[in-house]
């Protein structure tokens, strides 16, 4: 597997390829996950938590999709932010992955990519 660290560093600097844009996948119930709601277990029902409006938690969770980004800019590349729905989430939960997405700090690239 190859992670966006990896293809950028790596990839692109062997063959020339020059991204247009990076996009980051992420889903409301990844971003609870990631703010302390819910576990996820092979075989296992869904934890009800997830399932649950929890915009809060999502936020929570949102600081690690605000890192996912702040590294893909480092590249020089605009990033486009992709939410895998589900018939649970709610409204206010995607409007909170927005503000937490539009608000993502950029940093310097850490190199030429050329």
């Amino acid at each position: 597997d190859m992670g966006g660290e990896k293809f950028f560093d790596i990839k692109c600097r062997q063959s020339g390829l020059r991204p247009a844009a990076a996009v980051i996948v992420a889903t409301v119930r990844a971003l609870k996950m990631h703010g302390g709601v819910g576990k996820i277990v092979a075989g296992k029902p869904l934890d009800p938590a997830l399932v649950a409006e929890n915009v809060e938690a999502v936020r929570k969770g949102g600081e690690n999709l605000a890192k996912q980004i702040e590294n893909a800019r480092a590249f020089g590349v605009p990033v486009v932010v992709a939410i895998n729905a589900f018939p649970t989430d709610t409204p206010a939960e995607y409007a909170a992955v927005r503000e937490v997405a539009l608000a993502a700090p950029s940093r310097r690239p850490p190199h030429d990519q050329s």
